[in-house]
């Protein structure tokens, strides 16, 4: 395993005791940002609805095979069994990660649609033109060689198959330097290469074969959780520091939470934006 996928694995595995404090005031494993339309009141609903958003722009349909590339502890792949009846496949590089979806969806309500293996998504095990949907919901913001990913993504789709992204990306390459600064130790804290622009991800999806590429900036509906995410670890950085100075904390789980707090600073600041990408196999 390269050095990066390493310190993806250890980012997740240090930093799961924040996620899952998260999961219990979400009421949910899912470790990414919901959609708040207007009405929304519950962190619960904003994240079924970008499930409900990414599903319905893929056109999910019934008895269909989905590939969720990146699926964290699997709280998408879970959705999408028991809600959209299709056969969703989990694949994450974190293996706790892996084993952990495994459980939560031998306890689900749809037994038998949900499966997990651990690898990663650039290099994927599954079969040439085997899947409906390859679906990337925050996981794109961790690969390498993003032109390679959907490159990866095309491969394993049937023709008509569809590709849903939703991320992460950069509002400019030429940014100034302290914003490219700000912009640096957020990555860093979160394990992430590098952001590509909304314009950069589109042609690296038309180069790899999709058409119909299309890409809509909905930052304003998920302000509300990556706001929350910012706040929450603003709170905590004061007794991570202390804990980390005691040795109760490694560099890893403190860069993670400062990251957080950096993450909010260079949206406010509009480095950055909360895109979905779509696109199909012609």
């Amino acid at each position: 395993m390269s050095a990066l996928p390493r310190r993806v694995v250890a980012f997740y595995r240090e930093t799961d005791w924040m996620f899952r404090t998260i999961e219990l005031w979400r009421r949910s494993p899912a470790m990414h940002a919901g959609l708040w339309p207007p009405g929304t009141r519950s962190h619960r609903s904003a994240l079924d609805t970008i499930n409900r958003e990414l599903a319905g722009r893929a056109g999910v349909l019934p008895g269909e095979t989905v590939l969720d590339a990146g699926c964290g502890a699997g709280s998408s792949v879970l959705w999408l069994s028991a809600r959209m009846a299709v056969t969703a496949i989990g694949m994450t590089i974190v293996p706790d990660q892996a084993r952990r979806g495994a459980a939560l969806a031998r306890r689900g309500a749809a037994p038998g649609r949900a499966a997990f293996l651990c690898g990663d998504y650039a290099r994927s095990p599954v079969a040439d033109s085997s899947v409906d949907v390859v679906w990337a919901l925050e996981s794109v913001c961790h690969a390498p060689d993003k032109p390679a990913m959907l490159a990866e993504a095309r491969r394993a789709l049937r023709p008509g198959g569809r590709l849903v992204i939703a991320d992460r990306m950069r509002r400019r390459r030429n940014e100034t330097p302290p914003g490219n600064a700000l912009l640096r130790r957020w990555l860093d804290g979160w394990a992430m290469p590098d952001l590509a622009t909304p314009e950069e991800l589109a042609a690296a999806a038309g180069a790899a074969g999709f058409a119909d590429v299309h890409v809509e900036d909905v930052t304003a509906l998920a302000w509300p959780s990556l706001r929350f995410l910012g706040l929450f670890a603003g709170a905590s950085l004061p007794a991570a520091i202390i804990l980390r100075a005691l040795g109760m904390q490694s560099d890893v789980q403190l860069a993670g939470i400062r990251g957080c707090v950096d993450q909010y600073r260079s949206l406010r600041r509009g480095l950055w934006g909360y895109h979905i990408l779509t696109a199909r196999v012609g």
